[in-house]
């Protein structure tokens, strides 16, 4: 890997060389202010969840699939690379924190530890093979190995219940300096809540130091031009290579945390969760690591509300993201940015 800073002439402006980097960087110098004010607006998100969604176990379920969301736009919205797989380490997560609580400890620290890593391990593997193409390719190699994994999920069933799911998993403890609390959704889901809140919430920051780092500066010049990359010296399959393994391993801890919300792991078709993870990732906004979040919410939302009223609930879902896609395709982000922005200029004009 070579150095991320930008040469320049002595009016200011870049040299050629480092031409994909600079892309990247005014690509994204609009919402750049906006990277660490995401971790406030995530908390304040978090906190109107709490106080306005009835049910808590949605309420959790918001921010969980928001993280698993925000993985995938590491990799869509960063790295322009289109996962149609992201549902398999996001389960698999799940069933590795499940046969932990069931047959060796009720830690939830050991069992999400245990999720991460071998997430992170499973999609080193993967994305050794899927990142030998690009573009559809790639996007169908990942769908490849979601159907496989699905599949061998379902014929293990002496591990993964088959079809049947895992069941029976026991509450998980969560050690603390001063003692232990028992996570139970519905008994003390106030505290799940928290407690899932606070791991989001660091995740995430995590999350916005990679994308920041020369790595994660490194990845969006490869989304710009992979070629002038690659000419200038970065090793565009290790970056993205490390960016798959990271969003694998936030995957795999939101499985995890899946699977101590509901004390369950079931058994659904991977080419269906991996859409709805898609679809949360665009409708949120791609151009940042929070606009996922906001997807999960409004897709969550019309998701209970519309199913209560309508069989065919998906139709009506559908029809929205469609028209959301056609009238705003920068995403519910990339509106309220806009929106943001534009108020400054326009007072400008008028004392002008």
């Amino acid at each position: 890997m070579t150095d991320l800073t930008t040469s320049a002439t002595a009016g200011g402006t870049p040299t050629s060389d480092h031409a994909p980097v600079v892309a990247a960087r005014v690509a994204g110098r609009g919402p750049a202010r906006w990277t660490w004010g995401q971790l406030g607006l995530l908390l304040l998100l978090a906190v109107v969840v709490l106080f306005t969604v009835p049910n808590p176990s949605l309420a959790i379920g918001m921010l969980i699939y928001g993280l698993w969301a925000s993985g995938l736009n590491l990799l869509v919205g960063y790295g322009g690379l289109v996962s149609f797989g992201h549902a398999l380490p996001f389960a698999w997560g799940g069933y590795a924190a499940g046969l932990v609580l069931l047959h060796v400890t009720t830690s939830a620290w050991l069992a999400l530890l245990v999720s991460v890593l071998s997430m992170a391990v499973l999609s080193a593997l993967i994305g050794a093979v899927c990142l030998r193409r690009t573009e559809v390719y790639f996007s169908m190699l990942t769908l490849a190995f979601a159907q496989l994994g699905f599949f061998i999920a379902l014929r293990w069933s002496s591990v993964t219940g088959g079809d049947d799911g895992l069941s029976s998993i026991p509450v998980a403890s969560l050690w603390l300096p001063g003692g232990s609390l028992q996570l139970n959704a519905l008994r003390d889901p106030l505290t799940f809540f928290l407690f899932t809140a606070a791991v989001v919430l660091a995740t995430f920051a995590l999350l916005i130091l990679y994308t920041e780092s020369p790595m994660g500066r490194a990845l969006q010049a490869i989304r710009e031009n992979e070629e002038r990359a690659r000419g200038c010296g970065y090793n565009t399959r290790l970056v993205q290579h490390v960016t798959f393994v990271v969003a694998g391993a936030v995957a795999g801890l939101a499985g995890g945390l899946f699977a101590m919300l509901n004390n369950f792991v079931g058994l659904q078709p991977y080419w269906l969760l991996s859409g709805i993870v898609l679809i949360m990732a665009i409708l949120g906004g791609r151009a940042s690591l929070f606009g996922p979040f906001l997807g999960a919410v409004v897709y969550l939302l019309l998701e209970t509300t519309l199913s209560k009223h309508f069989t065919s609930w998906q139709l009506f879902v559908g029809a929205i993201f469609v028209v959301c896609v056609l009238l705003f395709p920068q995403g519910l982000w990339g509106v309220v940015t806009s929106l943001v922005a534009g108020r400054p200029r326009r007072r400008g004009r008028v004392a002008r």
